[in-house]
This record gives structure tokens, sequence and C-alpha cells, in this order.
């Protein structure tokens, strides 16, 4: 994947892989904090079914973000 798409650029920009690896990070970072927020909120007012719902949203962003 990494040669592919080092390929589509001009050689004169390089891909600087820390960079997009930092973006990603951040990336991670946002969607579990949104998803702690949102199980937060869910477990104030809902019950516990709503509670596990959000739980399993929860893992699948931080599964899917892996």
């Amino acid at each position: 994947m990494r040669s592919l798409i080092e390929s589509l650029t001009p050689d004169a920009r390089r891909i600087d892989w820390k960079w997009i690896g930092a973006v990603f990070a951040f990336y991670v970072v946002v969607m579990v904090i949104a998803a702690s927020l949102l199980m937060t909120h869910r477990s104030t007012k809902g019950s516990a079914y709503e509670m596990s719902l959000a739980a399993v949203a929860c893992v699948s962003c931080a599964l899917a973000a892996d």
C-alpha cells in the first residue's frame, strides 16, 4: 500500500509518514474522547440497554481505528 501511494506522488515531494501517523493517532484520540462522552451522556439519562449500545460503539470505534 505504501509503495502504491508513493508511486502516485512526484519525486520532489516525499510523503512524511510520521506526520500521517500523528494525524491518525490524533483521529483515534478524538474518536475515543467522543465515544466516552457519548457513554457518559447516555449513562446519566438512559437505560442499561442504551449504555451497552454506547459501549459497543466505543469498542468498535477503537477496533476500527487500529
